[in-house]
């Protein structure tokens, strides 16, 4: 009867055995539940890319708080909220830092774009105006004004005084020398084809 019993030595080998060929089954099942359902790694990261920009977040607002004049950290925070889409956030904080450095070129060509995506054109037209005040040469004031003037406020000769004047400053951009020539040749809305 002993004869058909393990020895304990062989029971022991017997159970490491089933011990690892289970633990063995339990990493492949994870490594094939991991093949199919990727999103798992995806979904983690984006959570924790997202915990990160709200710590950021919270930290930029702590310091304006703390000091109203940030001119850095408020610019930081228009960003965001522009980055994030929100438009009301982002010309908030953009009018702050225009309201510490009226000729602040970035928060006014920014702050004009915002309005823009506001439907807001004709105060976009006033920051981009005031951008050119400053600063005549600067390509995307010219542009941005160009657009809104040519399908929004349905004033094509400034459209096309704005794109033409790009074209003499001949800015690096191919890309924008591209799109202006484009611009010039097609008809604004409602002028036909």
């Amino acid at each position: 009867m002993n004869s058909s019993l393990l020895s304990p030595s062989a029971m022991q080998r017997t159970v490491v055995v089933f011990a690892l060929l289970g633990l063995a089954v339990i990493f492949l099942s994870s490594i094939w539940y991991r093949i199919q359902s990727p999103s798992l790694v995806v979904e983690t990261h984006a959570r924790q890319a997202d915990q990160q920009m709200m710590a950021r977040i919270a930290g930029l607002m702590q310091e304006v708080q703390e000091n109203p004049e940030n001119l850095h950290a408020i610019l930081d925070l228009a960003g965001f909220f522009m980055q994030n889409e929100e438009w009301d956030r982002a010309y908030s904080f953009w009018n702050r830092a225009l309201e510490l450095d009226p000729d602040h070129q970035l928060a006014l060509n920014q702050a004009g774009f915002t309005l823009f995506r506001m439907g807001e054109h004709a105060r976009a037209r006033d920051k981009f105006k005031r951008l050119l005040e400053i600063n005549p040469e600067n390509h995307q004031g010219h542009y941005n004004l160009a657009i809104i003037y040519k399908y929004y406020l349905d004033d094509q000769e400034m459209a096309r005084e704005h794109f033409q004047t790009i074209l003499k400053l001949d800015p690096d951009n191919q890309e924008l020398l591209e799109r202006v020539r484009q611009e010039l040749e097609t008809p604004a809305p409602g002028e036909g084809t």
